[in-house]
């Protein structure tokens, strides 16, 4: 079993003596204090099966924000904390089952115990992902509630800040990784938290993978998007695959290049990328993904890859991962053997 402590900004659904409590596919209120928390124990996770699992129990839950017990118990804990936002498509049972089995992997990928915390926003589960290129209203809801979670992330953020002093003290890295729509509603979090807030750090390293946002995000201008993220996190990383089917159907929808395809624009210029604060890692041709041939394996190799796994592992652990190839001329690493697709050359 493996507990996996939960913040939320989804609206309450279910909470009844016989059933633990569940949560909607709707944001709460852009208020302060619109914020659940709880602590699930999740049964069954197998890290050959990257689907399996379940919640067995939920408690502690609380309304506005991390209560006492829950910051206590992240304190008092020895070991590194990462944050898990997920993308679409993922109820709240998906999220919290995922980030369990997230866990898994990492302890196996590092050799050492990690803390993680769940931030799940109100993404719907889909059923048949196949429907978003007939039907896109699935994906264009959890498109909506990415925005609107951008104010709930700023929440989260600033209980994060509270915590990491004491982090620092006792030499705990704090980490983030974001996949798919978790980046967008990332991207909108960085820019609403700048409005506010001076520059400060926070993350010892952020992980984009996969992520459905415009490849033009770090250069927006005016603090747009994730123009200012390297004032939070001392690294970034960003995974990208040519053969990603979701970040396809991504380009067809909203007529913009993710961010998760081919990574940046001009990802060679190193004064705007150097290399000690960014690092792009193209996981294309992969080739040892685990677990079933499910439909969107390409958009799940942060994840399914035991090779990738190894790559995050090292990075949230502050080593310099080791990897197949690098070409410095393009500031790129690769960890698999590459074929050039002829839609790219």
């Amino acid at each position: 079993m493996t507990e996996i402590l939960f913040v939320t900004n989804r609206s309450l659904k279910r909470t009844t003596l016989a059933r633990p409590p569940d949560f909607t596919d709707e944001a709460l209120p852009q208020v302060v204090g619109s914020l659940w928390c709880g602590t699930v124990t999740i049964d069954g996770i197998d890290l050959a099966n990257p689907d399996a699992g379940a919640i067995a129990q939920l408690t502690g839950l609380t309304k506005g924000g991390l209560s006492d017990t829950q910051k206590a118990a992240i304190l008092r804990s020895p070991n590194d904390v990462l944050v898990f936002v997920h993308g679409a498509e993922n109820s709240f049972a998906d999220a919290v089952v995922r980030a369990a089995y997230n866990r898994a992997w990492l302890v196996d990928a590092i050799k050492k115990d990690i803390d993680v915390v769940a931030f799940t926003w109100p993404a719907r589960n889909y059923g048949d992902l196949s429907k978003i290129v007939n039907d896109d209203v699935d994906y264009r809801h959890d498109q909506l509630e990415a925005r609107k979670s951008a104010f709930h992330f700023g929440l989260f953020l600033q209980q994060l800040y509270e915590l990491r002093p004491h982090l620092s003290a006792s030499k705990r890295r704090l980490g983030l990784l974001c996949h798919s729509m978790g980046n967008y509603m990332l991207g909108g979090g960085i820019e609403a938290w700048f409005l506010n807030h001076a520059p400060e750090p926070l993350f010892d390293q952020v992980i984009l993978a996969a992520a459905d946002e415009p490849n033009d995000t770090f250069q927006r201008p005016k603090g747009e998007r994730l123009s200012r993220l390297a004032s939070l996190a001392k690294g970034i990383t960003v995974y990208f695959n040519y053969e990603d089917f979701m970040m396809t159907l991504s380009q067809n929808v909203n007529l913009f290049m993710p961010l998760g395809f081919d990574g940046p624009p001009r990802k060679n210029d190193f004064q705007l990328f150097p290399t000690d604060s960014y690092q792009f890692v193209n996981c294309t041709n992969c080739n040892d993904y685990l677990g079933p041939n499910t439909q969107d394996r390409s958009h799940q190799y942060y994840r399914q890859s035991p090779t990738v796994r190894r790559d995050i592992g090292a990075l949230l652990l502050g080593q310099m991962p080791s990897r197949l190839n690098c070409d410095p001329n393009q500031n790129e690493y690769f960890l698999f053997p590459m074929a050039i697709p002829d839609a790219i050359v």
